[in-house]
C-alpha cells in the first residue's frame, strides 16, 4: 500500500483546515443575529451601533458601494481623479465636542468619525441679481443680509421669531432622539435619564408637531425678504415651506444656526467620509458589509420575519430580526408572495405606499435634476471667500405662486474642492448643481433612456443647471474637462437609488399625522427605518430613525450603555 509522502500529508492537513474554517466563517456570516437590508445611512446607522453589542450583523447590499443617496464615487481622466457625491453638502454639530447631532452622537458611540473641515460661509444670489455670502451666525445674518434687505420693521420681526422660536428650539433639543426606542424600556432610556429634557418636550409636543406657518401667522410676520428667507430656510430643511415644515424642525435648525460661535463642517472626503466611518463601526465590531447582494424576497415563518432571499436564490436566516433600510415601495416588493406573509402586514404596507393625500396617504416630493462635473481652475480662488463661496443658492423669483416649491427657482450649487483640495487635482474643481425636490417625475415618465426626446430634455436641464453655477463662475461650462460631465434626471435617480418616482422623499405636511413608526405590523421582528419613517430628510432623520431601530433591538442596559458614550450640550 503507497504511503503519502510528509510534506503532502501535512499540505493536505493545512488545506482541509482552511476549508473547514471557510466552512464555520461563512457559516457564521449567513446565520447572523440581525439582517440589514440596504447600505444607505439609516441601515449603516443601525447596523454601526447594533455592532458595539455582542449581537452579529449582517448588512446586504444591492449596489456594489454602500451609501444609498450619499455614496460617492470617482471619475479617473487624463487631468487625474476627481470624487463626486449624489446628494448631501450642508453638515453642522459635527466638529464640536458635545452636540445635539444624532450623527455625531453615533459616531461618538462608535468610536469611528471622519475628519471634520470647519468653514463658515453660504452663498445666495437673489432674483435682483444681487450676490451675498454671509457667515452662518447672527452677525452675518445682521451685518450682510439685513444690511441689504432689511428694514427697521424687518429687523423687528426677525427678532420676534428668534424670540419666539427660542424655547421651541430648546424644546426641540431638550431630548435627544439617541434616548429613543419603541417598546415600554423607553421609560429608562428616555424619561428616567432626561426627566428635564422629557417634560419639555412633551410641554411643547403638539407645537413642536405643528407647522412653523402657525407661529408666523400669530406674531403676524409680513416682511418680504423675512417670509421668503424663512421658507427658503424651510424648504431647505423638509423640503416644504413654513406651512407644511414642522416648528420642531426649525425650531432645531434657527437655534443650531443662528447661535454665536456656529461654523458648518465638511466631512474630509464629502459625504464618503461619514458613510466609511459608519462602515468601519460595523466592521470593526460583529458586522459585515456584503456589496452586490440583491434581496428578492422576505422569509416568512410563522407571522416572524427570519431571513431573506437573495436574487440568485440563496437563503439567509437571522436569529432576532430583519431592518429594511428601504423605501415603502420597496419593502412591498420583498413580501412573500407564497402565503406566509398575512394580510395585515399586507394591507400595512400598502397604506405606507398610499400617495394620495385625498384617501389618507402620504405624498411624495418631487425629483430633481443634477449636474456633475469637473472644470479647469486656471485664474479661480483655490480657498472660499465672501467673493467666492464654496457653496450657494440661487433663486429665480420669489413672487410665483408655488413659492419655494416651484419648478427649477431654488438651484443648489457646490464647489466643495474649494473646502476639501483631495476632491479633485490640483488645478481643478469639482462642482455639483441641484435642484431640491422641484422637478416634476410626470415630466421624464415612461421616456426612453436612449431616445432623442430625452437626450434634449437631459441637455436643456444641463443648460439650466450651468447657468446656475455661472452666477459665480461666468465660463464654467467652458472649462469642463472631458469625461467628466454628469447629468441626473428623476430617472437616474429611479434607476440607480431605487427611489420610487425619482422622489426627493415623503411630503410629510406638519399637523397631518406624521409618518409611521419603525416596527412593522402582521409579521413579527420586521423593522423599518429609513427617510420615510422618521420626520424630515436628510442626514439628521436618516441617522435618527436607525438609530431608533438598534436602540429598539437591544437590551435597555446596552442602551444606556451608547447614551454613556454622547456628549450633549449643558
Amino acid at each position: 500500500m503507497a504511503t503519502i509522502p510528509t510534506f503532502l500529508r501535512r499540505k493536505g492537513q493545512l488545506v482541509l483546515a482552511f476549508l473547514v474554517l471557510s466552512i464555520i466563517t461563512q457559516a457564521k456570516s449567513l446565520s447572523p443575529d440581525v439582517i440589514i437590508v440596504g447600505g444607505g445611512l439609516s441601515g449603516l446607522t443601525c447596523g454601526s451601533l447594533l455592532s458595539q453589542t455582542p449581537r452579529s450583523v449582517l448588512l446586504l447590499e444591492s449596489h456594489d458601494t454602500v451609501g444609498g443617496c450619499a455614496h460617492t464615487w470617482t471619475r479617473k481622466t487624463k487631468r487625474g481623479t476627481f470624487h463626486f457625491e449624489s446628494g448631501p453638502s450642508l453638515y453642522s454639530g459635527l466638529s464640536t465636542e458635545t452636540s445635539y447631532n444624532p450623527l455625531k452622537n453615533v459616531f461618538d458611540i462608535i468610536g469611528e468619525s471622519p475628519d471634520i473641515i470647519k468653514y463658515d460661509r453660504w452663498g445666495t444670489v437673489f432674483p435682483n441679481g444681487v450676490r451675498l455670502a454671509a457667515p452662518i451666525g447672527p452677525k452675518g445674518f445682521d451685518d450682510v443680509l439685513m444690511a441689504e434687505f432689511g428694514t427697521p420693521e424687518g429687523r423687528r420681526q426677525w427678532d420676534l421669531i428668534m424670540e419666539r422660536m427660542k424655547e421651541v428650539g430648546e424644546a426641540s433639543q431638550a431630548l435627544t432622539s439617541m434616548s429613543l426606542r419603541e417598546d415600554i424600556g423607553v421609560l429608562r432610556t428616555a424619561f428616567a435619564r432626561y426627566p428635564g429634557g422629557m417634560f419639555k418636550t412633551l410641554k411643547y409636543a403638539k407645537e413642536l408637531n405643528s407647522p412653523f406657518s402657525d407661529i408666523v401667522e400669530e406674531l403676524n410676520i409680513t416682511d418680504p425678504f423675512v417670509l421668503n428667507w424663512l421658507d427658503m430656510l424651510c424648504f431647505l430643511l423638509q423640503g416644504l415651506p413654513s406651512a407644511g415644515t414642522m416648528n420642531a424642525v426649525i425650531g432645531y435648525m434657527l437655534q443650531d444656526w443662528y447661535r454665536d460661535g456656529v461654523v458648518l463642517d465638511f466631512p474630509k472626503g464629502g459625504s464618503g467620509g461619514i458613510v466609511d466611518a459608519l462602515a468601519r463601526g460595523i466592521e470593526k465590531g460583529n458586522g459585515q458589509i456584503l456589496v452586490n447582494k440583491h434581496v428578492e424576497k422576505l422569509i416568512v415563518k410563522d407571522n416572524r420575519a427570519v431571513g431573506v432571499r437573495l436574487k440568485n436564490g440563496e437563503e439567509i436566516f437571522a436569529k432576532q430580526a430583519v431592518v429594511c433600510n428601504l423605501t415603502p415601495f420597496a419593502i412591498r416588493n420583498l413580501l412573500p408572495d407564497d402565503g406566509s406573509a398575512s394580510d395585515e402586514a399586507k394591507n400595512y404596507v400598502a397604506e405606507l405606499c398610499n400617495t394620495n393625500k385625498e384617501a389618507g396617504g402620504v405624498e411624495n416630493l418631487k425629483s430633481f435634476i443634477h449636474l456633475h462635473a469637473a472644470i479647469d481652475a486656471e485664474g479661480l480662488p483655490e480657498e472660499a471667500s465672501a467673493d467666492f463661496p464654496a457653496q450657494w443658492a440661487v433663486i429665480r423669483d420669489w413672487d410665483l405662486p408655488e413659492g419655494v416649491e416651484a419648478e427649477r427657482n431654488i438651484v443648489l450649487c457646490t464647489m466643495t474642492s474649494l473646502i476639501d483640495d483631495t476632491l479633485a487635482p490640483k488645478g481643478t474643481h469639482v462642482l455639483h448643481a441641484y435642484v431640491p425636490a422641484t422637478e416634476p417625475y410626470e415630466d421624464w415618465k415612461g421616456l426612453d433612456r436612449t431616445g432623442d426626446e430625452y437626450k434634449k430634455k437631459k441637455a436643456d436641464a444641463a443648460d439650466f443647471l450651468w447657468k446656475a453655477i455661472e452666477e459665480y463662475v461666468p465660463n464654467a461650462r467652458e472649462r469642463a474637462i472631458d469625461g467628466t460631465v454628469q447629468i441626473g434626471t428623476p430617472l437616474t435617480h429611479e434607476r440607480f437609488l431605487r427611489r420610487a418616482e425619482g422622489a426627493y422623499g415623503p411630503r410629510a405636511i406638519a399637523g397631518d399625522g406624521g409618518l409611521p413608526g419603525h416596527k412593522a405590523k402582521g409579521i413579527d421582528n420586521l423593522w423599518f427605518c429609513g427617510d420615510y419613517f422618521f420626520p424630515g430628510i436628510g442626514v439628521p432623520a436618516c441617522a435618527s430613525g436607525g438609530a431608533i431601530v438598534a436602540n429598539s433591538l437591544v437590551t435597555v442596559k446596552e442602551h444606556n450603555g451608547f447614551l454613556d458614550k454622547i456628549k450633549l450640550p449643558v
